[in-house]
């Protein structure tokens, strides 16, 4: 097994892809929704979590992408606690943080298609 992964480079039809819809969800009279589907993102990026807090997203969608963490490098999951919805279907997630239950107004968490064995306590 190797000691070092190379991080797949998004292509730049998904970079420009994510760019549009982060400018999206920033701007003025935008809905509660924040849509980083289908960018080939490997993580989550730092500020996909910040626009959520500040702009008190209700919805966060993340399906169809590389993700194999739910939680980006130095990023607390108290960041979503506004989110209703979380959409992170046919991504690569092994597992979930053990503190999901602290995302209180969660009603909907779609995960199929991921390759969870089990998950937290904390929702389920």
């Amino acid at each position: 097994m190797p000691l070092f992964f190379r991080k797949r480079k998004p292509s730049e039809e998904a970079r420009k892809r994510l760019e549009y819809q982060m400018c999206l969800a920033k701007e003025a009279g935008a809905d509660d929704i924040l849509d980083i589907s289908k960018c080939e993102l490997s993580e989550i990026p730092f500020g996909a979590f910040a626009t959520c807090k500040v702009l008190q997203k209700k919805v966060l969608i993340v399906h169809t992408n590389h993700l194999t963490s739910l939680l980006p490098k130095s990023c607390s999951l108290l960041s979503l606690v506004t989110i209703k919805v979380l959409d992170l279907h046919e991504n690569q997630l092994t597992a979930l943080p053990d503190d999901m239950g602290q995302l209180t107004v969660l009603q909907v968490l779609n995960v199929e298609r991921n390759q969870l064995t089990h998950l937290p306590r904390s929702i389920g």
